[in-house]
């Protein structure tokens, strides 16, 4: 039996595990080491590893937000760029949480590429900022910016020297694709604060609930370690050696080909 195309990737990685239904363990400690989180859209570093954000920032972290694309097309109705809309966005959700390092890397929004100059870009700033903890959408996560992002951190990351890359940490998040994860974070007490900072993307909300949707995710991860009593958001994490592995084990030739349209827009 061969499985549906667009179940490949997911199904790879599953396989490739050792042991595929081993518990997540919980990330018990946060320290100020410092973090860059890769967001394909604007809201994605929230909607995906907000919490942890907070929790990073609580211990003194040095946090980076690297917004990959110019945001042009949030919204397929629009007869006008949402880039300034969406990167005002941003910048008032950062604010609310304390993060004054945001980075716009202006890729096009909905066809993202790993292009040599986007390429360098990102490898400037996980130099400068010294960077501990990258987080980046899942390796799974079926949305093409998202897949693009994926590619060009593997990219960027044989750019980079082995100094840089030993101990560096890839922790993989969820939006548009749940993952076998094998990390957790207890974000129970600033669930709230991840709330207020999803509902700040005001030009896109009102196109999907953001909210009901991934808080009803993060209570889902809750069931491990917290008995469903709170909320948790769950990561794939990763050395970088495994990270490239990963990557290159489900990298497809033509991973969008049979994407729905619809899935380009946000």
């Amino acid at each position: 039996m061969v499985a549906p195309k667009k179940a490949r990737n997911s199904l790879r990685l599953w396989m490739m595990l050792d042991i595929p239904d081993f518990a997540p363990r919980l990330i018990e400690e946060f320290t100020d080491a410092p973090v860059i989180v890769l967001a394909p859209h604007m809201d994605d570093e929230v909607i995906g590893p907000g919490g942890t954000v907070v929790q990073h920032l609580k211990a003194k972290a040095k946090m980076t937000f690297v917004l990959m694309t110019d945001g042009r097309a949030g919204d397929p109705a629009a007869r006008v760029s949402m880039a300034e809309t969406r990167k005002n966005e941003t910048r008032r959700a950062a604010e609310m949480l304390g993060v004054n390092d945001v980075v716009f890397l202006d890729g096009p929004d909905g066809a993202l590429d790993d292009t040599p100059e986007i390429v360098s870009a990102l490898e400037k700033i996980i130099v400068q900022r010294g960077a501990a903890i990258i987080y980046a959408p899942g390796v799974t996560d079926h949305h093409r910016d998202h897949w693009a992002t994926n590619r060009i951190l593997r990219k960027t990351l044989d750019r980079l020297p082995e100094k840089v890359t030993k101990n560096l940490v890839i922790r993989g998040y969820e939006v548009w694709t749940p993952l076998p994860a094998n990390r957790m974070s207890d974000i129970s007490d600033v669930v709230e604060i991840k709330r207020q900072c999803i509902e700040a993307f005001a030009s896109q909300t009102r196109l999907i609930d953001y909210a009901r949707t991934i808080l009803g995710l993060n209570q889902y991860r809750s069931m491990v370690h917290l008995c469903g009593r709170g909320y948790a958001e769950a990561f794939l994490e990763t050395t970088v050696e495994e990270y490239r592995r990963l990557f290159d084990e489900i990298s497809l030739r033509k991973p969008f080909e049979e994407a729905d349209p619809s899935a380009a827009k946000i």
